[in-house]
């Protein structure tokens, strides 16, 4: 039998075809405890697939014990099987076909522990999104109200001292008051997270790893490891750079081979946090230093430090399938040539 699950956030729209592709049974299952368990007993040791989304996890996590179940890519089953009518039962009778067909464009399914992580992580730059919108609101108002914050650090110790006592109007004081409330809230918030992801991260055997790298703390650390999951998921160093989308566009035509800008089609997170990291590495390691310098001088500030940020995510690949730890190479702290990490 293959089931072809339509996943909303209430229920699950099912649909069963035989092995000759007929249709036998449709049905709608609560997302409930108790309507899980009756999916689970309906599609006990049948082939079931559904597409990759906010409510399918729980639903996946309650079926893969009992039956072999197919997370589908959504926007590569649009590609492969679109409907001008588009309705639950339409969806899931397409789902079973494309199963049935061996059709499916699977998506990788991190274990709970990845999903913890990942959680940990995107909370974070959840927090630190909107601490940076609290802050952008403070700016606003002190521009409208003419006044400038006297110290270079925008929110340090001096200048929290500093909004606290300036003088602005009763309204603005009162919103300023609001917003510096907020922000004081969020600051713990996020602190407390970094406590979290670090407790997290030393029990993570990438993240323990990654971490050694010059320029890499726990958050990248974890970051990279609860996103990757599995590293041999990634056939070579370069499928890994694709995937952070640290890779050169390529404009192709005829006789024309054009290479643009990245690619920006990877993980945004982790890209910014890797891009944070090159510029980390710049600062403190002798190796990534000479390299930004030279390529600066080429193609500019940006492009040297995505390259460097490139750099960092290669040896971080070699640095899982190697399971060894990052040691910064000899010759590079005396100024000699530059060492890759790439070899047998």
């Amino acid at each position: 039998m293959y089931v072809g699950l339509d996943v909303h956030k209430d229920f699950c729209q099912a649909a069963f075809l035989d092995f000759d592709g007929k249709l036998v049974r449709e049905e709608r299952f609560e997302n409930t405890v108790s309507g899980l368990e009756e999916l689970a007993q309906a599609t006990r040791e049948q082939e079931v697939v559904m597409e990759s989304s906010t409510s399918s996890m729980h639903v996946y996590d309650a079926l893969s014990g009992t039956c072999k179940v197919k997370v589908a890519h959504p926007s590569r089953v649009k590609a492969i099987a679109s409907a001008r009518i588009k309705t639950d039962k339409i969806d899931a009778r397409i789902l079973a076909h494309l199963l049935r067909a061996d059709l499916i464009p699977e998506s990788y399914v991190p274990s709970k522990e990845c999903r913890q992580a990942r959680l940990l992580v995107r909370q974070r730059a959840s927090l630190v999104e909107v601490r940076t919108q609290i802050k952008n609101k403070i700016h606003a108002l002190l521009t409208r109200e003419g006044v400038k914050i006297p110290f270079k650090d925008s929110f340090g110790k001096k200048t929290i001292l500093f909004l606290k006592s300036v003088d602005i109007g009763e309204a603005q004081r009162a919103s300023l008051n609001s917003l510096m409330t907020i922000l004081d809230a969020l600051n713990k918030e996020v602190k407390e997270a970094d406590k979290n992801i670090k407790f997290y991260a030393l029990e993570d055997k990438y993240a323990k790893l990654l971490v050694t790298h010059t320029g890499v703390g726990w958050l990248t650390a974890l970051a990279v490891s609860s996103e990757i999951c599995d590293i041999s998921r990634f056939e070579s160093h370069k499928k890994l750079c694709s995937y952070f989308g640290l890779v050169p566009s390529v404009y192709q035509s005829g006789n024309a081979d054009r290479k643009g800008h990245i690619t920006k089609q990877g993980n945004t997170l982790l890209r910014s946090l890797l891009i944070q990291c090159a510029w980390s590495a710049v600062k403190y390691s002798p190796r990534f230093r000479r390299k930004y310098n030279k390529l600066r001088k080429k193609t500019g500030n940006q492009k040297a430090i995505v390259a460097v940020a490139r750099t960092i995510a290669v040896d971080m690949y070699f640095m899982m399938v190697r399971n060894e730890e990052y040691k910064e190479p000899k010759n590079e702290s005396k100024g000699g040539k530059p060492v890759s990490l790439l070899g047998p």
